[in-house]
């Protein structure tokens, strides 16, 4: 009985979290244009953001929940940001926020590279 509750928690937080990847807009980033992320004495390249998640460029090992704080370094300006680590996918790490960043900042960002990559 218990196996059978954890099982479904296990697939409602899977579910929970599939909606959540679809529910928010996501600004992915080519790598010329990756702004920084500096945690502690370490520097890393964001590649995506998120209102309520990030994704940065690590190849060392990370264990899954593992917290994580630290100070985006936009064009337009910075962001700190407190988290966790939800997973890994090749050499990407994807962490969950605590607080969301302003969508405005987002909007800002993408609004940005639209203009450098216009054909206007």
């Amino acid at each position: 009985m218990e196996q059978k509750k954890s099982q479904q928690q296990a697939q409602d937080t899977d579910q929970e979290e599939e909606e959540q990847k679809r529910s928010f807009f996501r600004l992915r980033y080519l790598e010329q244009d990756m702004p920084f992320i500096v945690c502690g004495n370490s520097t890393f390249k964001v590649c995506e953001v998120s209102e309520h998640g990030i994704r940065i460029s690590v190849k060392d090992k990370v264990e899954p929940e593992e917290p994580v704080a630290g100070t985006i370094q936009f064009e337009s300006g910075v962001w700190e940001i407190q988290g966790r680590t939800i997973r890994r996918e090749e050499d990407e790490l994807i962490i969950q926020l605590f607080q969301p960043i302003e969508l405005k900042l987002i909007n800002g960002e993408q609004l940005r590279l639209r203009r450098k990559y216009s054909r206007d």
